[in-house]
């Protein structure tokens, strides 16, 4: 019994990065998206600093990325960092300073802001969350950001 629990923890282990999504934010202050995996290809959008991108693919010096819409491009990995962010689903986020709607209430979030995520698993339907631009932490429900 005792082998067989061992075994277990040890596979859960070793597939747990399989089972969660592999996501990376763009770390220049703005970053093209491509049609394919080359410059000469088609720029698609600009995007900028912080931005998260769900990995599909990694190639040497391109990741085949989905943006929070489902559209997939490639972007170079130099201009990505493995920081992990999460972006705004919807208008008037409510964070708060414990992972519950009791809690004190520290600012309303607007949709398609990014945010620093501080742990990547939610506990409680709840994640810790950090705002760039006034470096606010707290927590927010994890169905109303992208990029867990």
């Amino acid at each position: 019994m005792k082998f067989f629990f061992l075994c277990f923890v040890t596979f859960f282990i070793l597939i747990q990065p399989a089972l969660s999504a592999d996501f990376v934010s763009i770390k220049a202050k703005k970053a093209f998206l491509y049609e394919g995996p080359s410059s000469s290809t088609d720029k698609e959008f600009i995007i900028t600093e912080g931005y998260p991108l769900q990995v599909m693919v990694r190639l040497k010096d391109w990741i085949k990325v989905k943006d929070h819409l489902g559209k997939i491009s490639w972007i170079q990995s130099a201009d990505t960092s493995k920081d992990r962010n999460v972006m705004t689903l919807n208008d008037n986020v409510n964070l708060f300073y414990k992972p519950t709607t009791e809690s004190v209430h520290l600012a309303k979030i607007d949709k398609d802001i990014t945010l620093k995520l501080l742990s990547p698993f939610p506990t409680n339907g709840w994640i810790q969350v950090k705002t760039l631009s006034q470096n606010i932490e707290g927590y927010i429900r994890a169905e109303d950001v992208w990029g867990l």
